[in-house]
């Protein structure tokens, strides 16, 4: 006799349960959150929804079932840490981050195992609507009201105690929404209760007052129909239904919305535990009661929980109450904390301040302060970079923020490094000079300061800087041509009827010029031969033979200046109408009584700034305000000695031709703001200054002080330093290259800090440092 075998298959075997596994991604804000977007999460969510068509399928012998979809938001809260953590299947993971990441651009996401559960005496509260799911809770997506009142927990609770917050999202089927919303707002219209919970004895006896009145007022209709009587627009009945019935409000626009918004399952449960049960209840029933903050048509009612659920068991909370709420609704529990909460409750977050100082500018000359990063301070330098170094600096902060002693600290260390420092300070007393003068002698290095206030050591007015005694006859022509350029720019500076002399006076003042600085013959005598037809015989019999013709257009328009008397043909004077533009700005020039000694005196004494940039030392040229009247001398006189040194580089690059033998001038100015026409001046030479081995450096309150310079700037690779203190107008002019940083991020800065935009040779870095301190 045959046994037969007989197999046998478990339940399991023909019906599989599917769990998805979900993944725990810990939140880590930074200080430049925005939750604008934050329904974008929600959307998301809303995305992951799957039809039971989708859920179930035959994998082989074997059903399977897939359960359900969710994500959850938890808010862990203790006494000294606060977390927030995204629960998402593992599927998701990837979209999730990214999702998250476009919402909140800096936030940092850890992955992170299973939420520590509750322990010890627990209790829980959920949160229901107290009306239909068609009425909508507040949603101002601009604030975070709901979160700040949730976190003033925090300043209640007691070192053991905790709090969590945990919302679960499910997916769910769209298509039943709209029947639900005009189920709802057909009650709404009807007068009908619209309350979620069991309706009250009171409700009803309500109610049935309102039917009753309706009905009264339809009788009272339909008689004065049928005798042609008026109805009042509003009447006496329908305002007593209105007044019995409170629910018969004006709907929302949020509410209004809701109808065609996407909508999510949403349970709500807060969580608490501690050593004292009944402190562990009120603490939840505060967070409950914060979400008050949010009431809107509707609201959130809570009550306690039966049962208190595990917070990893696949992210479901069987006793909870289900909401459908807008993904507008739930952007109000999708937040995590801004700035001022961040701070005010010590949340860890991420100091979006702190960036990695790029490599190239972790070593240099100029120190620009430290940074810190991840807890390790790193110094910070200028570039050093060959095409970079000699770009300009613009340094920005209002009275007192630090930049006196930022440029000390730069003086000293390019000095340090052998280069030369000009500064020019003519605010004040000069107090720039004699602080950093100061900094600068205690480390060792030499100084020259130019007192342009002392008339003992006044220099003579000209441009010695440019002398030739060469007899190249080359060399001799092009050094009274660069002379006859700088005194047009300062004749021009001093603005006379026109902004610019008429040609034919340009023509006559450097017909002069070059006649008198061929023989290096001060600028006095400029204007000299200009106005006495005896001087202006000498100069011309004065030209060398061999300059003859390169000065023959010169001398025949100095010629056109001669009044010849129509008699003997002798020269009797000149023909003053012809020069009276120019004379009338001399005439200016002269008017401040420095610049007039200046013009007596000849040159023979002068320093020669192009011998003196070509040592290592700091060059001060002190221009008090005292020396001045008006803002034009001080505007006239700062272009003089600007031209001066322009004068002097361009000497020195004639003498040393290659730029990697230049040694570097830093050129300091303090408050260009003051004088516009040094102001326009440097903008004409700021992209051509580099090739004279040179680098500007200037301060100012605020880029709108600076108009005629401001535009240049950018175009010409500036590097900048916002210091703490700049406002917003600062931040709005250079909103695209200081991005990712924001304005909240300049306005928050500690004192004595700075945003700095510095160009590098993979184009400009952003980060914060602590600016030196002073030079003790």
């Amino acid at each position: 006799m045959e046994l037969t075998l007989t197999k046998t298959m478990t339940i399991s075997d023909y019906f599989k349960m599917i769990k998805p596994e979900y993944v725990y991604l810990k939140l880590i804000p930074d200080t430049s959150i925005r939750n604008y977007n934050s329904s974008a999460l929600a959307k998301m969510i809303a995305n992951m929804y799957q039809g039971i068509n989708k859920r179930i399928y035959k994998q082989e012998k074997t059903w399977c079932f897939k359960s359900p979809m969710r994500c959850s938001y938890f808010i862990d809260i203790q006494k000294n840490d606060v977390s927030f953590y995204f629960i998402v299947p593992g599927q998701y993971e990837s979209i999730a981050r990214e999702k998250i990441s476009s919402v909140w651009p800096r936030v940092t996401i850890e992955k992170t195992d299973k939420v520590k559960e509750f322990e010890g005496d627990k209790v829980s509260y959920n949160l229901g609507y107290k009306k239909e799911d068609a009425l909508s809770l507040d949603t101002d997506a601009r604030g975070n009201t709901l979160l700040s009142s949730i976190l003033n927990i925090v300043d209640v609770i007691e070192e053991e105690d905790r709090v969590g917050i945990f919302y679960n999202f499910v997916p769910i089927n769209q298509r039943y929404w709209n029947a639900d919303y005009k189920h709802t707002l057909d009650k709404w219209k009807q007068y009908k209760p619209l309350d979620r919970n069991k309706v009250s004895v009171g409700y009803l006896l309500k109610y049935s007052a309102i039917c009753l009145l309706w009905l009264i007022q339809s009788v009272l209709d339909g008689i004065c129909d049928a005798f042609g009587e008026n109805k009042n627009e509003v009447s006496t009945l329908t305002n007593l239904t209105d007044a019995l019935n409170r629910t018969r409000i004006e709907l929302s626009e949020q509410t209004k919305r809701k109808k065609n918004e996407i909508i999510l399952d949403t349970q709500i449960a807060i969580l608490g535990s501690g050593p004292n049960l009944s402190r562990s209840k009120s603490n939840v029933i505060s967070v409950c009661q914060g979400f008050n903050s949010i009431e809107g048509d509707n609201e959130l009612i809570y009550k306690e929980n039966k049962k208190f659920e595990a917070l990893n068991d696949s992210c479901v909370y069987r006793s909870v109450e289900r909401n459908k709420m807008s993904v507008s609704e739930c952007q109000n529990l999708l937040q995590l904390p801004g700035r001022e909460l961040l701070e005010k409750h010590k949340i860890e977050h991420i100091n979006t301040l702190e960036v990695l100082v790029p490599e190239e500018l972790q070593k240099g000359v100029m120190c620009i302060g430290e940074s810190t990063y991840k807890g390790n301070s790193i110094k910070a330098y200028l570039s050093m970079d060959r095409n970079f170094k000699y770009l300009t600096t613009c340094v920005i902060g209002p009275t007192r923020a630090g930049k006196t002693t930022l440029i000390s600290n730069m003086g000293v260390d390019s000095a340090r490094a052998s280069e030369i420092n000009v500064f020019f300070d003519w605010c004040g007393n000069c107090e720039l000079t004699e602080e950093v003068k100061v900094a600068l002698q205690k480390q060792g290095i030499k100084c020259l300061v130019i007192d342009c206030s002392d008339p003992k050591d006044l220099q003579g007015l000209g441009y010695n800087e440019l002398y030739s005694n060469s007899n190249d006859v080359f060399d001799r022509y092009r050094s009274s041509k660069a002379q006859s350029s700088q005194l047009m720019t300062l004749i021009n500076s001093v603005q006379g009827d026109e902004t610019e002399l008429r040609a034919r006076m340009e023509r006559y003042l450097e017909a002069a010029a070059v006649t008198v600085f061929i023989s290096n013959g001060p600028i006095r005598d400029v204007f000299g031969i200009l106005q006495r037809h005896q001087l202006r015989a000498e100069y011309i019999n004065k030209i060398p033979t061999n300059q003859q013709v390169n000065c023959q257009e010169y001398i025949e328009a100095l010629n056109e200046l001669d009044e010849v008397d129509k008699k003997s043909s002798e020269v009797i004077g000149t023909k003053i109408s012809a020069i009276q533009g120019i004379l009338n700005r001399a005439n200016k020039l002269k008017q401040n009584t420095y610049v007039e000694m200046m013009l007596k005196k000849d040159c023979s004494k002068n320093f020669n700034l192009t011998e003196e940039i070509m040592k290592s030392q700091a060059i001060f040229i002190k221009m008090p305000e005292t020396m001045f009247s008006t803002e034009i001398e001080k505007d006239i006189y700062a272009t003089y000695w600007l031209t001066k040194l322009w004068a002097a580089l361009q000497q020195r690059k004639w003498l040393v031709k290659e730029l990697d033998n230049l040694i570097k001038v830093n050129m300091y100015f303090d408050e260009l703001y003051q004088t516009p026409n040094c102001q326009d001046f440097l903008r004409s030479k700021l992209s051509q200054i580099a090739k004279f081995g040179a680098k500007p450096i200037i301060s100012c309150h605020y880029l709108g002080q600076i108009p005629i310079i401001r535009g240049e700037l950018k175009a010409a690779n500036t590097s900048y330093m916002l210091i703490a203190g700049c406002d917003k107008m600062n931040y709005n002019e250079l909103k695209e290259e200081l991005d990712p940083y924001n304005v909240d991020d300049l306005l928050h800065m500690k004192r004595y800090h700075s945003l700095n935009l510095i160009k590098t040779s993979d184009g400009y870095a952003r980060f914060i440092t602590k600016l030196p301190r002073p030079i003790s």
